[in-house]
């Protein structure tokens, strides 16, 4: 049976029909207003504060495609969401870090209210990001 399936070129599916993963572009000026305009979002809205933020809620609150978005991060950045967003989470650390009101504060809590949602993931970001373990960095 399955010889006859192969002398009569038959096929499970056609293969003209597959669809090749799609290459999403911008022009250099559009990459660059988007950029802009996601710095400015995260800067005043602060969305990185929330745990269970997504590519796809930040692109419908800038009225952006999620791929385009994703495109600008990627090419623009040289980094992936998540490490942008951790990014983002990380300086907001530093920041209670060096303020003496939130030295009363643990540090997995100072985490949890900059959006980190597990101890390792924030260890892992913070040591890429500053070269050094939260602990470390606190006793500066």
């Amino acid at each position: 049976m399955s010889l006859q399936f192969i002398t009569n070129d038959r096929f499970l599916f056609d293969i003209n029909l597959i669809t090749k993963r799609k290459i999403f572009t911008l022009t250099e000026t559009d990459g660059k207003n988007l950029l802009n305009q996601l710095t400015l979002f995260m800067t005043e809205e602060k969305p990185y504060l929330d745990g269970a933020i997504s590519l796809t809620a930040i692109a419908g609150s800038l009225d952006v495609n999620p791929k385009a978005l994703s495109f600008v991060i990627n090419e623009h950045l040289h980094k992936n969401f998540n490490n942008y967003i951790n990014d983002w989470r990380i300086e907001e650390v530093k920041k209670r870090l060096n303020n003496k009101e939130y030295n009363q504060l643990k540090m997995l809590t100072i985490a949890f209210e900059c959006g980190f949602n597990s101890k390792s993931t924030f260890n892992l970001a913070f040591k890429r990001a500053t070269g050094l373990s939260p602990t470390e960095y606190r006793k500066l």
